[in-house]
């Protein structure tokens, strides 16, 4: 059966209408709840896991790059394995960013009116409708960035899902139902093309956290066991890293060919050059 991953720009909208889903087609549920889970198995602190999922790096906050691409790493793995079973509703863990191309994975995106919004806003936190639209404005600006930053996507664009509602026009519940009729239409049936290619993506999202725990720069793409991975280094550590890489990913089950990439860390050349 189909996956169904709904984002908004609402969390409580999202989260509401994520459950009425599932609900209504007897799928599993997972929300920011799995975040616990995820912390447990990589012994992470979960506070950590969700500030990487809200913000960028910051070392005033004690997230490092380094830290931050392992912790996305992390949550983008785990995630994926749940996704593989199929007959889910997933919300609140960035995955409508990390399945793009899997057919069988309805992307929902929930929208809302920024006036009505800033209302709420405004009246939750005692302040002006003025300054309710300014923290409004900033919290979407911020987004934007976290996403830009962790994905290179820009998750407003609706060229992004399969199904936009308005909020202002259509009520949750029958929110709810207008996704539960649209998983099912035949183009959202798992078929083995897209099987595979979020079998593809599992891969090297693990790959990919494997790398991340004593690498930075490292992108991944996986293909039926082949996979390739590019990242940058000083000319002298070239050979040393692609043998490290090659032991490292080709250990991860599943991986029956590593292909490395080096390209001339151009910017740490210059500086040591200047020394």
């Amino acid at each position: 059966m189909s996956i169904v991953i709904i984002s908004a720009d609402n969390n409580e909208s999202e989260a509401k209408i994520a459950v009425q889903t599932a609900d209504a087609l007897g799928y599993g549920k997972l929300g920011p709840e799995f975040i616990s889970e995820i912390a447990g198995k990589y012994d992470i602190e979960e506070e950590k896991l969700r500030e990487a999922l809200t913000n960028t790096p910051s070392l005033l906050r004690g997230m490092p790059p380094k830290k931050w691409q392992y912790y996305l790493a992390c949550i983008e793995a785990e995630v994926l394995q749940r996704l593989v079973d199929d007959e889910l509703v997933c919300w609140s863990l960035a995955a409508h960013l990390y399945v793009l191309g899997v057919s069988h994975a309805l992307k929902v995106r929930l929208i809302s009116d920024n006036e009505q919004q800033a209302e709420i806003i405004a009246k939750e936190q005692g302040t002006t409708l003025q300054r309710a639209k300014k923290l409004l404005a900033k919290e979407n600006r911020r987004r934007v960035q976290w996403c830009q930053a962790a994905w290179g996507q820009d998750e407003t664009d609706p060229a992004m899902y399969d199904l936009v509602i308005n909020l202002d026009q259509i009520d949750p519940d029958e929110a709810a139902k207008t996704i539960a009729k649209a998983v099912g239409y035949r183009k959202f049936k798992p078929m083995t093309y897209s099987r595979k290619c979020l079998a593809n993506r599992l891969l090297a999202a693990k790959v990919k956290t494997i790398l991340l725990k004593t690498m930075t720069d490292v992108n991944v793409q996986a293909r039926d066991g082949r996979v390739v991975v590019t990242t940058k280094a000083l000319k002298r550590e070239k050979q040393k890293k692609t043998v490290a890489i090659k032991e490292m990913a080709g250990a991860v089950e599943g991986v029956n060919f590593v292909e490395v990439h080096i390209n001339n860390d151009i910017f740490s050349e210059a500086a040591q050059s200047l020394r």
